[in-house]
């Protein structure tokens, strides 16, 4: 898929030349079933929706390089990525990871590079970044510490996003309280990861959204051609057709 990135550039040289003419050129037993009147347009034709087909592949191809995450360009799948994740020996790019994924859950992205969508957090996350919360929550000794956010709610259950808000926000103010889940992020490294993958996964909805709807009218276009062939055979053989009248309705 990614050779595609060079169909805008280098698709004019590639498919408007003899070669593809003579390589596209129909066989003599389909112009006999169909037609040589039938197929005399169909082979510039095909030219055209192929070589517009391959442009949008090689547009989305690019744009999808552009704005996809590098952790999700360089490991799609997540079993790996959590497995092979280098923060499970590193305690700094742990603590990193566990900003990214607050940064993720409240709406903000540190690096220049990659800027997130303000779409709402996906609810699908919710119970896995509600399930790292609380297993750093039971790792840190906050006892002796004033203001800490409550979390349990008068319903009885534990609500951790105050005091996930306070940890992203990160104030000197707060350091007492923040600086512990931060210490505590290595020792949930795979934890983290695996959530950091899943947040990435969710983000930048509308550039993906038209991502796929670029790759989509993509590849209709490449469809075209062979349902366009495919329809005429079928007609031919259900019908008859100007060609030798050998093929002829089963019925």
């Amino acid at each position: 898929m990614r050779l595609t990135i060079l169909v805008p550039f280098i698709g004019t040289f590639l498919l408007f030349n003899q070669a593809t003419e003579a390589a596209l050129a129909w066989p003599d037993f389909l112009k006999n079933d169909l037609g040589s009147n039938e197929l005399e347009r169909l082979p510039a034709q095909n030219l055209y929706f192929t070589y517009f087909g391959l442009c949008l592949l090689g547009v989305g191809s690019i744009l999808f390089a552009l704005v996809c995450p590098s952790d999700i360009n360089d490991q799609p799948d997540i079993n790996s990525y959590v497995v092979n994740t280098p923060a499970a020996s590193s305690a700094v790019i742990a603590k990193d990871n566990f900003g990214k994924v607050l940064d993720l859950k409240f709406g903000r992205m540190g690096g220049a590079s990659e800027v997130f969508d303000t779409t709402e957090y996906p609810a699908e996350l919710e119970s896995d970044f509600h399930a790292l919360m609380q297993e750093l929550y039971g790792a840190v000794d906050l006892e002796e510490v004033d203001e800490v956010p409550e979390v349990m709610m008068s319903t009885g259950y534990l609500d951790f996003t105050n005091l996930a808000e306070m940890v992203w926000r990160n104030a000197r103010a707060t350091w007492a309280i923040t600086m512990p889940f931060y210490d505590a992020a290595p020792k949930f490294a795979r934890d983290i990861a695996f959530l950091k993958h899943r947040s990435l996964d969710y983000s930048k909805f509308p550039i993906r959204l038209f991502i796929a709807t670029v790759y989509l009218v993509g590849f209709v276009l490449l469809a075209k051609p062979s349902v366009h062939i495919f329809v005429l055979l079928i007609m031919r053989f259900w019908f008859g057709a100007p060609g030798s009248g050998e093929i002829g309705s089963p019925l």
